[in-house]
């Protein structure tokens, strides 16, 4: 990450832990007095020494850099080196051939990966505004990044904030910082100070640059700028988190160092055998260049990377933009989703899901204001109506603003609490807003303030004057004096036994993980606006899940993948929606956790914690950071979601980060390895399931691949060490595996999934791509492929002698053991001509292949090239039977399988039922 020449090397001469210090302290700390300011002389002193309120600048991956990241892989080395060898031996059209494939395998990753790359200066973005500020005893407006420790900030609602800085005034203060901390309310700030160890989100006389004023206003001093903010900090453990590999880059690098010793070891042995034999050097490096050109599959980087940019597309066509080739097959390996709250699994939006009235037990009791549940109060007397009186005050005392012509949340402005109670009022109830305000205009107010905690306005209707009260339960229950029954000439007195009835109301609302406010009302015939209310019931408002959410966690579950919430909500909030959502392990007790319970805890308290927590609440970026090494260094793949500046650290450390893209800030996208343009949760696991069908798929063009080369290198080995001429040329065999094998591997790549691929667990992490049954199985078929084409060799030689003749059955015999290989590796226990009908692109492949050899064939230049003649009819015979061979006895083999496992199966039934 490019650092800002002129930034400080650390935050020395910056106030320590401002947020617990008196105001006196810190500005004294910072030698400036509030009511002046700095001087100019002095802020350009303090610009020198702790550098421009800028951040450091995440430069995009030149697009050489990209291009050589292409030829990283062991395999494409190793193709490489083959190059070199046929270059320097004579053989052009060898080099010049592998050339090719290498050139379009390195393009074709290069331009997908850096169309998806996003060259924007995120961290830049996040802070770029203006400041209005007090030096030398006059306010003026600068830019943000000219601000430095020390100087003092006037804010009022709307303004972005420009820097970490320590609250001197507040008066009604509210800020937005879900971004930076995961809080999905706004905030309450006041200037008192804090306990020392207190978390990000719990120092409300604290403002943060990348948060937003909300309401109210308010004098702050700077006391951080740059790379020293919060902001700052978080830039630096993006930029220290390293970009782990993917498991299909770590599963490619392992099969490439099998590949290279078994190149070298065929090699070694053939040109020692050679040697020992008398043979000529030029002669035994061009039966090794065979063998080497047989034993590496050179088609596997191009299809690999092929097979992934497809994904790519598809993923994007389902709202998932990837941005890092290999991140596609990742969302498939993942065993572990660790997710935000606000705004992944929640709506991050606040919105009214019930009315608690007032009254006795006949006439009060809960309104539901959210899914289908809508009330017409349009044509009512609001005054004879309770819901009626409780949507009055909701909608009147509310400085929210409300236009019915705009669209959806547009239509109100302000602070989401109250813009939640405006929209519910209108949406829910059927009330014209600006026509109730308009008929009750207000004359007076006592704006919402941390101390009071409440709201109250004064409003006229024909003479009469009616004050509204608004704010935290507790209070509007101190203020209140009578409460509301369904008859409005009714108001019972509040006595103890009422209080404590609405206090455990308040409690079970809570306990819903709902944001609660108290309404009363007062027809007014005094001054008096402390007293003397009539309680008319509770509103309760929450970030709602998102609908999918539910399903989509039901689905990972299925699919052996564990969800963990981490968020810089409450504990209670994230407690409450976790299980609405079931996020837990079914049948086990949800286990939540505070993330003060992580300071200080050793490494493996901290891997126990991570492995059996569901939720983790009040959690900082570092404590994030934490959680995600700590489940990798246990074994996990980790898939990391979220939107917030908070997530970045996070994103970026885990095996596939996710970043939502309608909501997410460009600081978590830059972070990510997926975007989620729609912003769903469930769209994560239907990528899941995407990746893990691509993994499969790879599966089946290695098998494929794999056994097809192994057949090739047993059929020159045997030849050889049998003393048989040399079978197949150089060329030849890198046709079989250039052009013949590449359409099938591709045809295979886009096989659709297993019905059941979400019913099964995550593979291990540890598990290789060739496992020991995987190799198994390519060693037998390989063994298979390879006698039929010997047996067909050895008829060509004794049939037509060496020569052009006997090289054209044995390449018309390798192709035709491969086109029935592409079958067979269709499934590794189903037949291979089970839901036949379903690629149409394997059919194509077939036919591509076909096609092509009749080229080589009967095409004369092309048959010049590469050493061949036209088969006579009884040459397409031995084709025939090198087709049904393979096929007949790998089908065989699966239908035992089959009985088999069947058979196991019903006796573990039998045994359970007995049991």
């Amino acid at each position: 990450m490019k650092q800002n020449s002129d930034q400080p090397a650390s935050g020395e001469g910056l106030p320590d832990a401002p947020h617990s210090q008196a105001v006196d302290a810190v500005a004294q700390s910072l030698e400036v007095e509030p009511a002046r300011g700095l001087s100019k002389d002095e802020a350009e002193t303090r610009r020198k020494k702790f550098g421009e309120n800028t951040l450091p600048v995440a430069e995009p991956t030149p697009w050489w850099m990209l291009l050589l990241n292409q030829f990283k892989s062991l395999v494409v080395l190793l193709l490489v080196a083959a190059v070199l060898i046929a270059a320097f031996t004579g053989e052009t059209v060898e080099a010049i051939a592998i050339g090719a494939v290498l050139l379009i395998n390195a393009l074709v990753g290069f331009f997908t990966e850096w169309q998806a790359q996003q060259a924007l200066d995120a961290l830049k973005k996040q802070a770029t505004t203006k400041a209005r500020v007090r030096r030398e005893g006059n306010e003026s407006q600068i830019d943000a990044a000219e601000l430095v420790p020390g100087d003092i900030v006037l804010l009022a609602a709307g303004d972005k904030i420009p820097a970490d800085a320590r609250l001197i005034e507040a008066k009604s203060l509210r800020t937005e910082e879900s971004a930076l901390t995961g809080e999905s309310s706004t905030v309450d700030k006041k200037t008192d100070p804090v306990a020392k160890d207190a978390p990000l989100a719990e120092r409300p006389s604290m403002l943060y640059l990348g948060t937003t004023v909300s309401a109210g206003r308010a004098v702050a001093v700077v006391t951080a700028t740059g790379v020293q903010t919060e902001l700052g900090h978080i830039g630096k453990l993006v930029a220290d988190s390293k970009t782990e590999p993917t498991p299909l880059e770590k599963r490619l690098g392992d099969l490439g160092q099998r590949l290279v010793y078994l190149v070298l070891i065929i090699a070694a042995a053939v040109f020692i055998t050679g040697l020992l034999r008398g043979g000529k050097v030029l002669e035994l490096i061009e039966v090794t260049l065979s063998l080497a050109v047989a034993a590496v599959p050179e088609g596997l980087p191009a299809v690999t990377t092929l097979v992934l940019a497809l994904g790519v597309l598809r993923m994007a066509k389902r709202n998932a933009l990837v941005r890092r080739l290999p991140a596609v097959e990742t969302l498939g390996s993942a065993t572990v989703i660790c997710t935000d709250k606000t705004g992944t699994l929640t709506q991050n939006r606040m919105t009214v899901q019930e009315f608690h009235l007032a009254g006795d037990d006949d006439n009060g009791g809960t309104v539901e204001t959210h899914g289908d549940h809508k009330h017409n109060l349009a044509d009512q007397n609001l005054d004879q109506n309770l819901l009626g009186r409780a949507a009055r005050v909701a909608v009147l005392c509310n400085e929210a603003s409300f236009d019915k012509n705009a669209k959806d949340d547009a239509r109100s402005l302000g602070d989401p609490t109250e813009t939640s109670l405006v929209i519910a009022a209108a949406d829910r109830l059927g009330l014209d807003v600006a026509k109730l305000r308009d008929a009750y205009p207000r004359k007076d107010e006592r704006p919402f303030d941390s101390e009071t905690k409440r709201m109250i306005t004064v409003h006229e209707q024909n003479g009469e004057r009616l004050a509204l009260l608004k704010g935290a339960p507790g209070t509007v229950l101190d203020a209140c004096t009578n409460y509301a029954t369904g008859d409005a000439n009714n108001s019972p007195a509040l006595d103890d036994a009422s209080r404590e009835r609405f206090k455990k109301m308040d409690e079970a609302m809570a306990e819903k993980a709902m944001r609660v406010l108290g309404l009363a009302e007062k027809h007014l015939k005094d001054d008096d606006l402390e007293k003397g209310y009539t309680f008319l019931g509770f509103v309760g408002m929450i970030d709602p899940p998102r609908p999918e959410a539910k399903e989509a966690i039901k689905r990972a579950h299925e699919a052996g993948i564990r969800v963990v919430m981490l968020t810089g909500d409450q504990v209670s909030t994230a407690r409450a929606i976790a299980r609405d959502l079931e996020l837990g392990e079914a049948g086990k007790e949800l286990k939540a956790m505070h993330a003060r319970e992580l300071k200080d805890v050793s490494p493996e308290k901290l891997k126990e914690f991570a492995l059996s927590v569901d939720v983790f609440a009040r959690i900082s970026p570092e404590d994030k950071l934490k959680v995600v090494e700590a489940l990798q260094q246990s074994g996990e793949i980790v898939a990391v979601t979220g939107d917030g500046v908070n997530d970045a650290p996070a994103l970026k450390k885990a095996d596939i980060g996710i970043a939502m893209g309608q909501r997410g800030t460009e600081v978590a996208k830059e972070a990510a390895g997926v975007v989620l343009s729609d912003d769903n949760f469930a769209t994560i696991i239907g990528a899941i399931e995407g990746g893990r069908a691509i993994y499969a798929n790879i599966v089946k063009f290695v098998h494929l691949l794999f056994t097809c080369n192994l057949s090739e290198v047993l059929v020159i080995f045997v030849a050889i060490a049998i003393g048989l001429p040399l079978p197949l040329l150089p060329l030849q065999i890198l046709w079989v595996n250039l052009v013949t094998d590449v359409f099938p591997a591709l045809a295979l790549a886009v096989e659709p999934p297993a019905p059941d691929v979400m019913q099964q667990k995550p593979r291990s992490p540890k598990e290789s791509l060739l496992s020991r049954p995987f190799i198994v199985l390519i060693l037998w078929q390989g063994v298979l492929l390879a006698a039929v084409v010997l047996a067909a060799y050895l008829w060509a030689l004794n049939e037509y002698g060496d020569g052009v003749h006997a090289h054209s059955v044995t390449l018309l015999s390798l192709v035709s053991v491969q086109l029935a290989q592409l079958f067979n590796c269709r499934s590794q226990v189903r037949s291979a001509f089970a839901d036949i009908g379903t690629n149409v692109w394997l059919w194509a492949a077939a036919g591509g292949m076909i096609g092509l050899q009749l080229l080589a064939m009967y095409l004369p230049p092309l048959a010049g090239v590469l050493g061949l003649e036209s088969p006579a009819a009884i040459d397409w015979l031995v084709a025939g039977v090198s087709l049904v061979i393979p096929l007949a006895v790998v089908e065989i083999v699966k239908a035992v399988s089959r009985t088999r496992n069947s058979d196991v199966a019903a006796d573990r039934l039998k045994s359970d039922e007995t049991a």
